[in-house]
């Protein structure tokens, strides 16, 4: 893969390294004290409202064999079908804490692989919140900064003509529908709207990227696909994890509400 362009870059590690509460912290250097992990980075709705109510959302990357204490059974399937995922309580908190090896995370950044999970996530402000060391940090850094590339590729391609927020706008409306969402259909849109000024800031830095590249392949392709994995990683949870068959009930569940 490409390195991201050097001012996209910037960007980027500048925001990883936002401050987060001194709780959530706490978790992250919690989940650091686990084998084989080497970044810790926090996203979604509870770093987004700043609060820990509810469940956090981590992404441990690890490096080394026996990294997390899994076992060769669930390290082969966190590779196959990244991530592995597990809840995890800590002082009061919970968290939803997905596994994933550094060099699988970074690979499936790629805009002209299948999966888009991963590059969707991580379009999305997130946090650094605990690094092993500065080439950890840095790695980690040019990972979201490339699922942000991978994200203005698509947007480009499937909002000709917009630009800015809007065009981010109309690929996360794509994005949240190769997926079996818990949310309403608005949620796409207020991910954007919450975030505006950040979302029009990225467009020009990721300009590099989208005049020397395309991204490849039909989205009708990505829909198919996402969809099946995401079933696929709900059936992985449910038979790789203490407490799986309940997360994905619970999963079924909220989608069926929302429908």
């Amino acid at each position: 893969m490409r390195r991201p362009a050097p001012a996209l870059l910037s960007f980027i590690e500048a925001e990883l390294a936002r401050p987060v509460s001194s709780r959530a912290a706490s978790f992250a250097a919690h989940l650091a004290e686990r084998q084989g992990v080497v970044a810790v980075l926090f996203y979604g709705s509870c770093l987004q409202r700043g609060t820990e109510e509810g469940m956090l959302d981590f992404y441990a990357l690890t490096e080394g064999e026996g990294a997390w204490g899994e076992g060769r059974r669930l390290a082969a399937a966190g590779r196959a079908l990244p991530p592995n995922v597990y809840p995890v309580d800590f002082e009061g908190m919970r968290a939803k804490v997905a596994v994933v090896p550094l060099d699988v995370f970074h690979a499936r950044m790629n805009p002209d692989g299948l999966d888009t999970t991963f590059w969707a996530r991580f379009c999305q402000r997130a946090a650094l919140v605990w690094s092993r060391d500065g080439a950890a940090a840095q790695a980690a850094s040019e990972a979201v900064a490339a699922a942000v590339e991978a994200g203005a590729l698509w947007a480009e391609r499937l909002a000709p003509g917009a630009g800015g927020a809007e065009a981010w706008r109309r690929l996360f409306a794509e994005t949240y529908r190769v997926e079996f969402r818990v949310e309403g259909p608005g949620r796409a849109g207020e991910i954007v709207t919450r975030d505006e000024p950040r979302f029009a800031a990225l467009w020009p830095l990721t300009a590099p990227a989208r005049a020397s590249c395309r991204a490849s392949g039909s989205w009708a392709a990505r829909r198919i696909a996402g969809k099946a994995l995401h079933i696929a990683r709900l059936a992985k949870a449910a038979f790789t994890f203490e407490g799986g068959p309940r997360y994905l009930l619970w999963k079924i569940r909220r989608h069926r509400r929302r429908r």
